[in-house]
């Protein structure tokens, strides 16, 4: 069942694409606004326009669950913060973040914190001579020490974790990815540059999504605990129920 955003959680909703029907299409694209409908066209493939179109919608449908069906999907306007991280314009809503990768559209939502998502598609082949400049000494160690085998997975749950930690941050990737480093077991980070505060202040929540994603979550403590709900959204039944929510 999908429920409206919690005061104390993080609600995240995965779509796969593939489950999308054809004639549905036509509707999650009138729930974007003028220009988002022209970044839609102009994707080359249109896969990527779907892809896009699909993540839009999910963000609109998801926030208007958040605000309990008091503000229709068509109605929310967005502004970009400092760094260009999206956000519902004036602080009128909730935070959110979109990831999608290869046929999945993840949201996540949040009534309490702000934060970062990332999900990547664990059947793609893990760019591994990225690890050099992009983690941190630790990092390569432990990618190193694993079985070539499970170096592909080992590679994207440090690069989930870190794309969510930048995007948290609204910083992207102006912020060095090679400056924080994650361990496991449990999960973890460290700063090598202090200028990135206490890594106590940080939460991280990671998870496989069937059998082919992974999607990794950030964000900044709060007083109270966060729950984190993972929900895989039909859209048609979303959309057909009467209700943004069921």
């Amino acid at each position: 069942m999908i429920t409206m955003v919690g005061a104390g959680e993080i609600a995240v909703w995965t779509v796969a694409l593939d489950t999308i029907p054809q004639a549905l299409w036509p509707r999650l694209a009138g729930l974007l606004d003028a220009a988002e409908r022209g970044r839609a066209e102009r994707f080359r493939f249109g896969r990527d326009r779907r892809q896009y179109q699909a993540a839009h919608a999910v963000k609109r449908l998801m926030l208007t669950a958040a605000a309990g069906d008091d503000v229709a999907p068509q109605a929310w306007a967005f502004e970009k913060g400092a760094h260009g991280k999206p956000r519902v314009a004036r602080g009128a809503g909730p935070w959110f973040n979109l990831s999608h990768c290869d046929g999945l559209v993840t949201c996540a939502a949040s009534q309490c914190v702000e934060l970062g998502i990332d999900v990547e598609n664990l059947a793609r082949r893990a760019p591994l001579e990225l690890a050099v400049t992009c983690f941190a000494p630790a990092e390569q160690n432990w990618l190193r020490s694993l079985p070539a085998p499970a170096q592909q997975t080992g590679f994207f749950r440090l690069w989930t974790l870190k794309e969510a930690y930048v995007k948290a941050t609204g910083h992207g990737f102006a912020q060095p990815l090679d400056a924080l480093a994650f361990g496991f077991d449990p999960l973890r980070v460290t700063f090598a540059d202090q200028a990135l505060g206490d890594p106590a202040t940080w939460r991280f929540e990671q998870r496989q999504v069937g059998a082919r994603y992974i999607l990794a979550l950030a964000w900044r403590t709060v007083a109270r605990e966060v729950e984190v709900e993972v929900t895989p959204v039909r859209l048609e039944k979303l959309l057909n129920s009467g209700s943004v929510y069921l």
